[in-house]
């Protein structure tokens, strides 16, 4: 038979029960929302809610969908397959690597069909502050827009566990929220090749995107949610991979030391390094690193919009590089010396 789209059983339980660990939500909060959708992996799932953020044809564009900038390109595409026009509100060191709501203007915010926001953030690993998810949650109701909140690095942290927009619905006890929250085993529980991830939110949202992936999404297969609710019981295995992270962090801090403005990201597993004293810009030393080094990386201006309409085009980011923390511990020392020896080499 054909699996469910909306989920089997085990997989529900799995997911609220790992929420309410996780995240300190009553259940009582829980069984007030409809059940986690299970998804093919997070990417589908954030393409596909875009299609569902409010239409606002009244105004002289189709509407904005708001995003970090630098951002995850799956937010730019998804928001120009749903006619709307891309907004980039820059995420930099100067506001905690998050985007500034409180700048939009009333004029733009009542264009404001959906807002992506990536918390830990990729790739900078900020983490949203309690004041900030509120402040964005209040916009959301005041100006009808949908809040798309990708949280797949929530369980990858260094000290502080990140904070969910689920947390900020439950203390305002809103089981109709504008809000949209998407988790993945891809990061958690290293499972990228699973393809596995759920989606959670207002009731309004929730049902309105679940019709249409009952259209338009893909099932995921119940061997498949059979083993994802096996993997979001267990905690024990989360820990262990986190543990690892830290000694990654470790290494790098020892190695790197106040080079390329290093800083411990609160969560994610990503450095974002600043290699603008050493190079002309962060994607010749990407050039470099790969060419002579056998490191790969990827430039910040891959991951940037410079384009309007904008707030601010996050120019700095082309300086950047974003370095993964995914490989073995010998491997990652290793290139973590090599971009050292690379920037030396480039600055003689």
């Amino acid at each position: 038979a054909y699996p469910p789209l909306a989920g089997i059983e085990a997989f529900h339980t799995s997911t609220r029960d790992w929420l309410a660990r996780r995240f300190n939500i009553h259940p009582d909060f829980l069984a007030q929302l409809e059940t986690p959708l299970p998804l093919c992996g997070t990417r589908e799932g954030l393409f596909l809610a875009a299609q569902i953020t409010p239409k606002k044809t009244h105004h002289k564009r189709d509407g904005f969908i708001g995003m970090p900038n630098p951002f995850y390109q799956l937010y730019a595409t998804a928001a120009v397959a749903a006619a709307a026009t891309p907004l980039y509100l820059a995420a930099q060191k100067q506001n905690n690597f998050m985007p500034d709501l409180t700048a939009l203007d009333d004029d733009t915010l009542a264009q404001l069909r959906g807002f992506y926001l990536c918390n830990p953030a990729n790739p900078q690993g900020a983490s949203a502050s309690r004041a900030y998810l509120r402040t964005a949650y209040d916009l959301a109701k005041k100006h009808n827009f949908l809040l798309l909140v990708d949280e797949c690095y929530s369980d990858i942290y260094d000290t502080t566990p990140p904070l969910s927009m689920l947390e900020i619905m439950a203390e305002a006890n809103d089981d109709d929220a504008p809000v949209l929250v998407f988790h993945s085993l891809s990061k958690r529980s290293n499972l990228a090749g699973l393809r596995s991830g759920f989606a959670l939110g207002g009731r309004t949202a929730h049902q309105r995107f679940h019709q249409l992936r009952l259209i338009a999404g893909t099932q995921s297969p119940v061997p498949t949610q059979r083993a994802a609710a096996a993997a979001w019981a267990d905690d024990d295995h989360v820990i262990e991979n986190r543990a690892l992270y830290r000694q990654k962090l470790d290494m790098a801090e020892k190695i790197l030391g106040e080079q390329f403005d290093f800083y411990r990201p609160a969560g994610g597993f990503f450095l974002w390094l600043n290699v603008g004293d050493v190079a002309n810009d962060g994607e010749s030393f990407t050039k470099t690193l790969w060419r002579h080094y056998g490191v790969r990386v990827l430039p910040g201006a891959y991951l940037m919009a410079d384009d309007s309409p904008s707030y601010s085009s996050m120019s700095d980011a082309t300086n950047y590089i974003r370095v993964a923390l995914v490989a073995s511990l010998h491997e990652t020392e290793q290139s973590l010396q090599a971009l050292c020896q690379a920037a030396q080499k480039v600055a003689a």
